[in-house]
């Protein structure tokens, strides 16, 4: 199952970004991924995006980068810890995340063709339990 679930990934994150270049929108699935987080978290550290994204912080740190210099997100120093800068998005990416979250359903909808509500909703299941027992193994 690991293989086949990494192969999931890795083909839906393929199709995803071709997807965005064919939009026009110069953006990567793990880019992506950082501004979801960002909409969903609000004003949050890189730090934090790593824990949230399971990724290493070089990886995290270029997706920022990339981000930064398209104008979609900038950092700023905490109000609380001047060390801290945080992640936020931009008034600029308010269209390109709508763009985005759009396209992202249509690749979503396409991987899931042909497979019926019970099937999705199972393997929904099963997937949830996999992520909860491999996020408690990591904690141990």
């Amino acid at each position: 199952m690991g293989h086949l679930t990494g192969l999931a990934s890795r083909l839906f994150n393929r199709l995803l970004t071709s997807r965005f270049k064919q939009a026009g929108i110069n953006i990567t699935a793990e880019q992506w991924g950082v501004i979801l987080t960002l909409k969903q978290y609000g004003s949050i550290s890189q730090s934090q995006i790593c824990d949230i994204l399971y990724l290493e912080k070089s990886s995290v740190s270029r997706s920022v980068e990339v981000l930064e210099k398209n104008g979609w997100v900038m950092r700023v120093k905490s109000e609380t810890d001047s060390r801290t800068k945080l992640v936020n998005l931009t008034e600029q990416s308010l269209d390109v995340v709508s763009e985005c979250t759009k396209i992202a359903q249509g690749v979503l909808d396409d991987s899931q063709n042909h497979i019926d509500l019970k099937g999705l909703n199972e393997s929904q299941e099963l997937l949830v339990k996999v992520v909860s027992n491999l996020r408690s193994l990591l904690k141990s």
